[in-house]
């Protein structure tokens, strides 16, 4: 492979795969945004602690960090809803409110105050920094008094007849448009919540129930048993149909962590530890529990996987047949650019120089150069036209000075010699001002009379069939580039004349034979892959939000696409190919190299005028110069150059170092056409990560995927059958749901 070709094939690949990578990312935020993950409330993260009393209470610290969105009314209020069961959460007490984000400790209200009720102002002043609790059994809008200890549940035992009630804990925050993070700390006691049988303590703690609207990006956990409790004589078990990991430490503790936890989606905590002869667990009940809920959590846990199995390995299904088709087309396609790549590598050693023009027109030897030395400067339609129309000058057709048509009126330029043309520009600063900007050509009158003895080659002839047709306009054989410009600038043939020079052009090149094309399989394969893999990045975020597939699939193999279209050479060298490609080569470097060689030999003005001819073919007309001024320091001279160089219009005036003219740069510079020689970034990306994990392992046979995730402990004492949540039953003590208002 070129290196040249392969640099340019790693940066498209590399830009493409950027531009998509943002479109995907866009996309993730978009799907986040629209698909059920935000609400106008959320929560950006969620972490709760839980610890398990002797008495069978627990003492819960909840750290809310709410997103709320703008919307037509102010937000003032927050709250979180429970479910008050004499048979597992009897009441709760011990409540505090901390707003983490100002600091602000809230104080307790006996009111509970309609936000709708107030203006900013008002709001703010009288209710804002308050938190209530109150019954909310018979209405949400109109709720009762509840006094923690005067309206608790009596205890009763599990399977009873049980009474419920719902509270509501709310805190009133200042009026809010819209917030992108509000921490706030909610602690508080539940009662009555543990129920200990004759082998052991039993409870389920359920901070989220399936009656939850409120989205949360991330959940975190920690679960604490009293002390005398360790991981061998304690189970723990997660229920959830989201994401989750889970971890068992050596106290016994679990922690876990839920991603993605949508509205409708609970979280239920069940726990069991050995009953210790010191238990002080208010709610007793006869029996042995122990082996009936190890049962009943394996039989569930042995459901949820197999429904979690069935469900991941269609889904890795259909996020394998896309990929795998891409990729398929991306293995053709690399394979197609590799053998592409064998057929366009030189087979003979290229010659290090060529001293003479090469065997063919200075317009073919401009393409063939682009394909021998990828990179050369200048496109190659300005190279062929600007060598051509040297060509023409060299060989007498035509002729080119200094400086506008206007400056030479009453002189006949198809007589003049440059050294007096030379000496009338120097004589006049005007004239050398107007010779550094403008270029004056020459029909001349061999070209009516004698053409044939020209013996010009297709392009030239078709070149200077073009400035015959601007002569014809412009009335005149002597015309400036402006003229011509303006001459052909409502010339509806010129299209035709020029696109007649263009197939000349072609047509000489084609004749050489010098190359074969190659790699379109590799092309076609490389553009399929490039649309498959798009097509899998679409499927992937807007389709599924999976943006972790995006990620690690879809741009990998775009990027192998592209470089493998990419990389991909268009033309191989046939063997004759390869011998004009050394003479083309070789010229090129014999000339930028050329004030190096010691055997130059007497200066020959028409040598270097094909020379020069060429140098415009191969982009270097400077470096060119600089040799020539190096090989033959005496061109500086006027004198010298008056008498060795005045012969040839082309080094000649490259040899002249008036200021006008190197105002232009090194030598002159003819021109023609125009033209000289849900959440922030982190959260997503890993939300859907982990979702991506999760998936995987699920696929997984189950005494593959039976060990710890993300490199957590597996839970011993019979603890969690997975180290990660299942969607066991629910409706365990508390059944939470939150929201604001």
């Amino acid at each position: 492979m070129g290196s040249h070709r392969t640099a340019r094939a790693v940066i498209a690949a590399a830009v493409v795969t950027a531009i998509t990578a943002a479109a995907v990312l866009i996309m993730g935020f978009v799907w986040r945004g629209t698909g059920g993950n935000r609400a106008q409330v959320s929560y950006n993260a969620v972490d709760m602690r839980a610890q398990m009393l002797d008495n069978g209470d627990l003492r819960i610290t909840q750290t809310f960090d709410y997103r709320l969105e703008s919307r037509g009314t102010p937000w003032r209020q927050m709250f979180q809803q429970y479910t008050l069961s004499s048979d597992r959460l009897t009441t709760i007490s011990d409540i505090s409110v901390t707003d983490l984000t100002t600091g602000r400790t809230y104080t307790q209200d006996d009111t509970v105050h309609s936000p709708s009720g107030y203006g900013d102002a008002g709001w703010d002043s009288e209710c804002a920094g308050r938190w209530y609790i109150a019954d909310i059994t018979q209405s949400q809008s109109h709720p009762d008094p509840f006094d923690s200890e005067l309206d608790a549940l009596s205890a009763t035992a599990v399977g009873e007849p049980a009474q419920t009630k719902d509270v509501e804990i709310g805190w009133n925050i200042p009026s809010t448009r819209s917030a992108k993070s509000i921490r706030i700390e909610l602690a508080m006691t539940w009662h009555g919540v543990a129920t200990a049988y004759d082998d052991v303590v039993a409870l389920e703690w359920e901070p989220f129930s399936a009656l939850n609207s409120t989205p949360a990006a991330r959940v975190t956990g920690t679960f604490a048993f009293p002390k005398g409790i360790s991981e061998s004589n304690s189970w723990a078990w997660l229920h959830t149909g989201a994401a989750s990991e889970t971890t068992r430490l050596d106290d016994g503790s679990l922690q876990f962590t839920v991603t993605d936890l949508l509205g409708g989606e609970y979280i239920n905590v069940v726990v069991m530890a050995e009953r210790q002869p010191t238990s002080a667990v208010s709610r007793e009940q006869a029996g042995r529990m122990k082996q009936r809920i190890l049962e009943q959590e394996r039989q569930e846990a042995r459901i949820a996987s197999n429904a979690r199995q069935r469900e991941a390995r269609g889904r890795l299904v259909i996020w394998l047949i896309p990929a795998v088709l891409a990729l398929l087309l991306v293995v053709g396609a690399l394979i197609g650019a590799k053998r592409a790549c064998a057929q366009g590598r030189r087979h003979t050693e290229a010659l290090e120089y060529w001293r003479e023009p090469p065997d063919m027109s200075p317009a073919a030897a401009a393409a063939l150069i682009t394909d021998v030395m990828p990179g050369i400067q200048g496109s190659r339609d300005d190279r062929q036209m600007t060598s051509t129309l040297l060509s023409l000058v060299t060989k007498g057709a035509v002729a080119i000075y200094p400086g506008s048509a206007a400056g030479y009126c009453g002189l006949d330029l198809s007589r003049a010699d440059c050294v007096s043309i030379g000496q009338l520009i120097a004589s006049d600063p005007r004239r050398e001002a107007d010779a550094a900007g403008m270029c004056t050509l020459v029909i001349m009158p061999r070209v009516y009379t004698d053409r044939a003895g020209l013996q010009l080659c297709r392009s030239e002839s078709a070149l200077l069939d073009v400035l015959l047709r601007a002569s014809e306009r412009i009335g005149l054989p002597v015309f400036d580039f402006g003229q011509m410009q303006a001459a052909l600038k409502d010339w509806r043939q010129g299209y035709a004349w020029l696109h007649g020079f263009e197939d000349a052009c072609n047509a000489e090149y084609q004749a050489l034979h010098a190359t074969v094309p190659v790699g379109v399989g590799a092309r076609m394969l490389g553009g399929a892959a490039m649309i498959a893999s798009w097509l899998t990045a679409f499927i992937y975020t807007a389709a599924v939000g999976q943006i972790a597939l995006a990620l690690v699939i879809s741009l990998p193999l775009l990027f192998a696409a592209t470089f493998a279209a990419q990389v991909s050479p268009r033309q191989a060298f046939t063997a004759q190919g390869e011998a004009y490609a050394d003479q083309v080569g070789g010229l090129m470097r014999y000339m930028e190299d050329f004030s190096e060689f010691g055997d130059r030999g007497v200066f020959d003005t028409v040598l270097w005028g094909r020379y020069m001819v060429y140098a415009a073919a191969f982009g270097i007309s400077d470096k060119l110069m600089e040799q020539m001024e190096r090989a033959y320091p005496q061109l500086a001279d006027p004198e010298w150059a008056n008498v060795h160089a005045s012969n040839d219009g082309l080094v000649y005036w490259s040899a002249r170092r008036n200021r006008a003219m190197r105002s232009r740069g090194s030598g002159i510079h003819f021109a023609f056409g125009g033209a000289a020689g849900g959440g922030s970034f982190g959260s997503m990306v890993s939300s859907s990560f982990s979702s991506v994990g999760s998936t995987i392992r699920d696929a997984m046979p189950q005494s593959s995927s039976s060990g710890s995730r993300s490199g957590s402990r597996s839970s011993g004492g019979g603890g969690s059958f997975r180290s990660g949540g299942f969607k066991g039953h629910s409706g365990g003590s508390g059944g939470g749901r939150g929201g604001a208002r």
